[in-house]
């Protein structure tokens, strides 16, 4: 399968969504292709972790393992711009890549997504930890915002977590629960990709499970900083 190929410092975990503000002239060529009704891509391209490089005006080094996504809404700006709203729908390794036209383009091999011996048996206690682990997020960032500021102010931070943490009800399905985790961890990048990588939704979850458990303690000893808007907002390319 030779698809679009759209490297990213992103890590994209399989049913979840990835908005993009797209403005590079390759990318907008890309993207007019992804929507054509006469598309050879059925609307899909893959993304991969960029580990040295830019994502503009250059070439990247970057994961061998990504994730095909799927365009969902598209919106070109007046002056060519898109705003694109895509998902993830499979994991894939990436094989030879090919400059030679407007943009590039990547053959993909998809992954199986397996779900391992005991997953299932997994998700209640990873459910526990990911409740402990936001409500520790939220007590971590109104704590801080206290500092210096009055009550109203901290009145208004609490308030604006309560709609960013609301509370995450995982899947039954291992698999889409060991992708939920995945997306929500405030961790970094390359270990977000060692998650993406597991062969398993086992191996996955107990992965999240000791890295929940780590980062609320992180938290609640106050060593980490709270979470980044910029993981909450479109991401340029």
């Amino acid at each position: 399968m030779r698809l679009p190929y759209f490297p990213l410092h992103v890590v994209l975990f399989p049913h979840l969504p990835l908005p993009l503000h797209i403005f590079e002239e390759r990318y907008r060529a890309m993207a007019g292709d992804l929507v054509s009704d006469d598309s050879p891509f059925a609307g899909q391209f893959v993304v991969s972790m960029i580990l040295e490089g830019p994502e503009v005006g250059g070439e990247a080094h970057t994961t061998a393992v990504g994730t095909i996504c799927e365009v969902r809404s598209a919106e070109q700006l007046p002056d060519g711009r898109w705003v694109i709203l895509a998902v993830g729908i499979r994991r894939a390794r990436l094989g030879s890549i090919d400059r030679g036209g407007r943009y590039a383009l990547v053959d993909v091999e998809p992954l199986d997504d397996a779900i391992g011996d005991g997953a299932r048996e997994l998700v209640p206690a990873v459910q526990e930890a990911l409740d402990g682990y936001l409500a520790t997020v939220k007590r971590f960032v109104t704590h801080a915002a206290s500092v210096g500021h009055d009550s109203q102010e901290i009145t208004n931070v609490a308030a604006s977590l309560d709609e960013v943490l609301k509370p995450i009800h995982l899947p039954d399905d291992p698999v889409a629960a060991s992708y939920a985790v995945g997306g929500v961890l405030q961790v970094e990048l390359t270990r977000k990709q060692q998650l993406l990588e597991l062969p398993d939704a086992a191996a996955r979850l107990r992965a999240e499970l000791a890295l929940l458990r780590r980062e609320s303690q992180l938290l609640a000893d106050g060593a980490m900083p709270p979470v980044s808007t910029a993981d909450l907002d479109y991401n340029p390319n």
